[in-house]
């Protein structure tokens, strides 16, 4: 390939994806193998780019350009359920296959991306996502790498992601003012979109008013009609018209924690009855209906892990999520 000034270059093969950034948006102005216009020296030139790569001449031995590089990587770096495809810029995205957790090996990732070359972008690990969704992103800083040097880098599987173990919940929809028909229930829609998002299927649900022991009856039934996991949405704060925790625990279940430390939705708690999870969540998680916590626990337990009082206290780490700061709260 050449380089060319960009008023040379019409007529031109351009042999490489240039970029526009502005105020509005960051995207690619031109696609590696556009023939440039006159038009489009001007659109370049006001995007600062005064000089282009065009094809022709002799490719220099021994070199791997960007758009080769990522994807050469992602092959190396991605296990199960993960697929990835090339978006120009020398990015590669990797997005998952099913829906599921996924996983990060941080040492691994980290002693990775000392390379400073071609660095791997991924969210945290244990991070649940749907069918389709962007898992990590791989992009190369240089043009170009000598293939001995792209070939040397220090490769594993170091992303993968697990499928969910359980798939069938049940849900018990609390509050006397909603089983009474005084208030529209908000909460079941959002757990059928959970449901769909993450490939579960909601097997069972019931509406029970304020008592103990109908909720805790709630709670037998959805286990007997087949659930693996059963979620208890309201009745999580200190009134006393609350009920759910005396309900857990009246069916002898073992509390791990009343209460994590996230925000939104810190009124969560996480129960076992003979091995199988209940998950109870606060009214908050219908206004923060986007993410709470039961896409950052009740996921993680239907991947089948079984959490700790430790697991769930590290969650006070990162725990002051974007959507809480985002909408309007008032405390």
């Amino acid at each position: 390939m050449l380089k060319v000034r960009t008023e040379d270059a019409v007529g031109k093969v351009l042999a490489y994806d240039t970029t526009y950034v502005g105020p509005d948006k960051a995207a690619v102005l031109l696609r590696r193998g556009h023939v440039i216009t006159e038009e489009d020296v001007r659109r370049l030139k006001d995007s600062g780019v005064y000089y282009v790569w065009i094809e022709g001449g002799e490719e220099e031995p021994g070199y791997v350009y960007e758009w080769d590089i990522t994807p050469y990587v992602a092959e190396r770096i991605i296990g199960r359920n993960l697929v990835y495809e090339y978006a120009g810029q020398g990015l590669t995205r990797v997005k998952t296959e099913v829906p599921g957790i996924l996983r990060v090996d941080a040492e691994r990732l980290t002693e990775f991306n000392e390379n400073g070359k071609v660095l791997v972008i991924t969210h945290n690990d244990r991070r649940a996502l749907g069918k389709d969704e962007l898992a990590a992103v791989i992009e190369v800083v240089p043009f170009k790498m000598r293939r001995e040097e792209l070939e040397s880098l220090k490769y594993s599987r170091m992303l993968s992601l697990e499928e969910f173990k359980l798939r069938k919940l049940g849900a018990v929809v609390t509050g006397t003012e909603v089983y009474e028909g005084r208030k529209k229930d908000a909460y079941l829609p959002i757990i059928r979109a959970k449901c769909d998002k993450y490939g579960w299927t909601l097997v069972y649900h019931e509406f029970a008013p304020d008592d103990e022991s109908r909720i805790a009856k709630a709670i037998t039934n959805a286990f007997d009609a087949g659930a693996e996991a059963v979620v208890v949405t309201g009745g999580m704060s200190v009134d006393a018209t609350d009920r759910t925790i005396p309900a857990i625990l009246s069916l002898g279940a073992e509390l791990v924690a009343y209460g994590i430390p996230m925000k939104p939705t810190t009124m969560t708690a996480v129960a076992y009855l003979s091995g199988r999870p209940i998950f109870a969540i606060s009214a908050g998680g219908i206004y923060y209906s986007e993410w709470n916590s039961m896409d950052v626990v009740l996921t993680r337990l239907m991947a089948g892990e079984r959490l700790t009082k430790r697991d769930l206290a590290s969650l006070g780490v990162g725990g002051l999520t974007d959507i809480y700061l985002r909408k309007p709260h008032s405390h």
